[in-house]
């Protein structure tokens, strides 16, 4: 047995696991522009090396360029460039709200042919009974957004003449000619 200094054990070749292997680290202290040769014999999983640079380049915003040699002997790492945490958070509600948007619409489109089937077949509809039906059909929606939705799709109906509402009840008119 041998006392070692701390900088006698910096020195010392400790081979770790998983996300202390040397592999890891090295991958971790990549500058960018440097690239990492990986041997089979470094590499010991079953899974190649591109699933530890994946969780990498998701855990530590890095970015890589890789891939297996031709020849079979291993494996090239290259760090390309780092991914900045605040950009991708910027543009995230940029994207978001378009598309909670268009969900909105699309669900008011639907909830439109829904009521307008339901009302065709009963001819006479409770208010009440329609929401609940309404629930049950989009169960996936959110239940506030639904009965938002609805009654916007009734007011609009009613305001173009389509539908008529008497005792919170919802029916069709009879045409007159």
């Amino acid at each position: 047995m041998k006392k070692l200094s701390s900088e006698e054990f910096a020195l010392l070749p400790i081979k770790g696991k998983g996300r202390s292997s040397a592999v890891f680290n090295t991958l971790i202290n990549l500058k960018e522009g440097e690239g990492l040769l990986i041997e089979q014999k470094d590499w010991n999983r079953k899974a190649a090396p591109s699933s530890l640079i994946r969780y990498i380049e998701k855990k530590y915003q890095m970015k890589f360029s890789f891939g297996a040699l031709t020849n079979g002997s291993g494996w090239a790492v290259q760090r390309v460039n780092e991914i900045k945490k605040e950009n991708t958070k910027t543009e995230k509600p940029r994207v978001a709200q378009p598309k909670q948007n268009n969900e909105r619409m699309e669900l008011k489109s639907e909830l439109t042919l829904f009521y307008l089937g339901r009302i065709s077949i009963n001819k006479i509809e409770r208010i009440e009974d329609t929401i609940k039906a309404a629930f049950l059909y989009f169960w996936k929606a959110d239940k506030k957004e639904i009965e938002e939705l609805f009654y916007e799709v009734i007011d609009s109906l009613q305001s173009q003449g389509h539908i008529v509402i008497e005792s919170e009840k919802t029916y069709i008119p009879l045409k007159q000619n």
